[in-house]
């Protein structure tokens, strides 16, 4: 990978994430049951009835493909909703965990969209509005697990005192899935899309023993395929290791506390579940992405925003007022956001700092009563500030080490309102 590869990803901030598949039907509950063990629907496969070993059989779970018809799914309407909400690239789960696919593959194609009612394409479709409206592609893959092959990765439990133990396939079973269904879809997916970015999935510390299947020969052939295919493709680190990938992903929801060096990115839920579940009601605010968005960004990260369309692939109504929401208040903030870079200055109590060239942009979390918002010391001299959705001017005021500036009783936006300092 070149430098230039990587810039995008380092300037564009701000991504969607999107679940889909199978298991956007039952949504969390089947035969009348709520899934158990967490809120991640994606998951009923193994979680129904859980503790209890076994969860969905294979064959009642494939029940689900013929419920595949989603009749209101429209590309168009998804990435044209998520460039307006400000997002410069889209994350989408080509194969989850139940190996199915959501492209006309020719590796394994009678487990892929392929054989569903709709007939349709939707990674095709995807792909095509994202380059209408100009944002980067990136493919979820599921390389770990994979619950339709045989030699699949399953569940790694048990993680808790009462998850269900289940049999892991052979060393050699494993290798058989690795070698004729991972590397070969993973190939075919850069020939037939030409994506921008690969985000693999899995999860948990460097040295976490439960990974056994993802050896270094394996990472090594499945990186250098990339490579190979695709030098300009960048790779996340939950595809098992930070050695030879483009940019880390921390765990989910997980929100870094400090700077980190390398490119990075936070994956994060509109509520509890990633994929759609019907009664996962625990809608987080357009305030608290927000703020997980300049966090991330004024500590040299990127954030992923993730949506879980419905069975039939509509959006829900909470999902479009949020993604609308952020669009309206990145219209007006975007460029404290988008090529920005860390400040290096101590992190200010109000909220964060982020920079681009000789500007710096101070993101007020919290107002201050008084009438005046005390700067860090930053690395140069602050001479003028602009509230930057109105362009009303305010009155600096130098001191030994920082400036005051003095600003409006009241914020011009209750949640984060941008302040331009040159």
């Amino acid at each position: 990978m070149s430098a230039s590869s990587i810039d995008w990803f380092r300037d564009a901030k701000f991504g969607l994430f999107m679940h889909f598949g199978l298991p956007s039907n039952p949504a969390g509950v089947w035969d009348g049951k709520v899934m158990g063990r967490n809120w991640y629907a994606e998951w009923i496969r193994y979680q129904h009835n859980w503790p209890a070993p076994g969860g969905i059989s294979r064959a009642d779970y494939d029940t689900l493909i013929p419920q595949l018809t989603i009749e209101k799914f429209d590309a168009d309407f998804i990435i044209h909703e998520a460039a307006r909400a400000g997002m410069k690239y889209l994350v989408v789960t080509t194969k989850h965990h139940d190996g199915f696919a959501l492209w006309k593959t020719k590796i394994v194609p009678e487990y892929s969209i392929a054989v569903s009612p709709c007939r349709r394409d939707m990674i095709a479709e995807l792909t095509a509005a994202c380059r209408k409206y100009g944002l980067k592609v990136g493919f979820y893959y599921s390389h770990w697990l994979d619950w339709e092959h045989p030699g699949g990765g399953v569940p790694p439990w048990p993680e808790r005192p009462n998850d269900p133990p289940l049999e892991q396939p052979s060393d050699a079973m494993y290798e058989r899935y690795w070698s004729e269904k991972c590397l070969p879809q993973v190939g075919e997916l850069i020939s037939m899309f030409d994506p921008d970015l690969f985000w693999f999935d899995s999860w948990g510390s460097k040295t976490d023993t439960r990974k056994t299947q993802l050896t270094p020969d394996r990472l090594g052939r499945l990186i250098g395929l990339i490579r190979q295919r695709s030098p300009r493709v960048l790779i996340n680190s939950r595809i098992g290791t930070e050695e030879g990938v483009d940019f880390l992903s921390m765990d989910d929801n997980h929100f870094p506390d400090k700077l980190i060096g390398r490119p990075w990115e936070t994956s994060g839920t509109m509520n509890r579940s990633w994929g759609y579940h019907k009664l996962d009601f625990a809608w987080k605010s357009t305030e608290t992405f927000l703020k997980n968005l300049i966090n991330n960004v004024s500590r040299n990260g990127n954030y992923q925003l993730n949506i879980g369309p419905m069975g039939d692939g509509s959006l829900s109504a909470a999902t479009i007022k949020r993604l609308r929401e952020l669009g309206a208040w990145m219209d007006v903030n975007g460029m404290a956001i988008y090529g920005t870079r860390p400040v290096d200055a101590a992190e200010p109590t109000w909220g964060r700092l982020t920079q681009k060239g000789a500007t710096i942009y101070a993101h007020v979390f919290d107002w201050p009563t008084d009438g005046k918002l005390e700067l860090p010391k930053l690395p140069m001299s602050i001479t003028s500030a602009t509230v930057l959705e109105t362009g009303e001017p305010l009155t600096v005021l130098g001191s030994v080490d920082g400036a005051i500036v003095n600003v409006p009783p009241h914020p011009i936006d209750d949640r984060v309102t941008v302040i331009e300092l040159a």
